[in-house]
């Protein structure tokens, strides 16, 4: 019969002590932090999953800040063209109403100033800012878009931010594409002769063949035929955007030009449509960008549903396995009195 020494009862009393305290330490941890898993060696599988969620749960966060700021921008984007559009009817409203017969030249030149006033909301608009970046100027958010004279300086950029894994939408227009029609890129002044060319405004010959062509007598030698101007050849060039639509309209209501001013409907109509078609572009984008951020806000609470099952603990399981722990650490230390020497205990005390 082999023989039990003390040492060898003291190292197994102090082993199993040892292990007691660590598993109610470890119990005590869980339940501070009401977590499953308070290292990865606890459960390295499910740590691993865990993992790979929380970054699915931070990407999808992002990307939902993202498409709220996308939302910001387009809704800012949509009011902004909105109220253009509101101007330019209203300016249409006025063009059909001077270009009639009933009002004489005092009257047109007095509304002509509520024009000026429209022309000067325009590029109040063209040169909005949401926060400290302008809206319309493209890359250049920083530098204001347009001049006075209604010339844009921005860049044709487009701002795009990804709303969803791989998927990237444009959340500006420029402002070139907005106030300015598709073909008109070039930054150059307006033709006299065509965009703003009232009677009075043109050049003394010119106007002496337009007398002509009206009744009026010119003489010898001064008569010249306004379609024989070649535009090409001069500096000019020809630009149908909102701000030259507005100034031509002015002019030509401080001239008494009703005829110019009934040539300038159609031209509103084309930029009204235009800018309607914007304003459809900007809510098919919208309509995507909210669906992206829907199925982000279901797949994060997807994932966190998920990773609360590997990571959380069971409250009730928990406490439970606390209290078992806390009475087998007192049984150990009931039971380790009996067996060690007593006068070693003596010795202690």
């Amino acid at each position: 019969m082999s023989r039990v020494s003390e040492n060898s009862s003291s190292h197994a009393l102090k082993y199993a002590l040892g292990r007691s305290k660590s598993k109610l330490e470890n119990l005590q941890l869980k339940g501070s932090t009401l977590k499953a898993i308070t290292r990865p060696s606890d459960n390295p599988i499910s740590n691993i999953e865990a993992l790979a969620l929380e970054s699915r749960i931070t990407d999808n966060n992002q990307y939902i800040r993202n498409a709220e700021y996308a939302e910001m921008q387009l809704i800012s984007t949509e009011k902004s063209i909105e109220q253009v559009v509101d101007i330019l009817n209203k300016a249409k409203e006025i063009a059909i109403a001077q270009s009639s017969d009933f009002y004489d030249a005092n009257i047109r030149g007095n509304v002509s100033n509520e024009i000026k006033q429209l022309r000067n909301q325009a590029l109040s608009i063209a040169n909005r800012r949401v926060g400290n970046k302008y809206l319309f100027g493209g890359y250049k958010t920083l530098t204001k878009p347009f001049t006075k004279e209604g010339n844009f300086q921005g860049d044709t950029g487009k701002i795009t931010l990804e709303i969803s894994k791989d998927f990237f939408v444009p959340i500006n227009l420029n402002g070139q594409e907005v106030f300015y029609a598709d073909d008109d890129s070039e930054d150059t002044q307006p033709d006299p002769f065509k965009e703003i060319s009232p009677r009075d405004a043109l050049p003394e010959d010119l106007r002496k063949s337009r007398n002509e062509q009206e009744g009026t007598p010119a003489p010898a030698g001064a008569q010249r035929d306004l379609a024989s101007v070649n535009v090409k050849d001069s500096k000019y060039k020809s630009r149908s955007n909102i701000f030259s639509l507005l100034d031509g309209l002015s002019s030509s209501l401080e001239n008494n030009d009703s005829t110019y001013t009934q040539s300038l409907l159609e031209k509103f109509d084309e930029s009204v449509n235009r800018l309607i078609t914007m304003r459809t572009k900007i809510g098919s984008i919208m309509g995507s960008v909210d669906s992206s951020k829907i199925g982000n806000e279901d797949s994060t609470i997807e994932a966190s549903t998920r990773k609360s099952s590997l990571v959380d603990a069971d409250i009730t399981e928990l406490f439970s396995d606390i209290q078992k722990q806390q009475n087998l650490l007192k049984t150990t230390y009931k039971a380790s009195q009996g067996m060690m020497n007593q006068r070693l205990l003596d010795f202690l005390r």
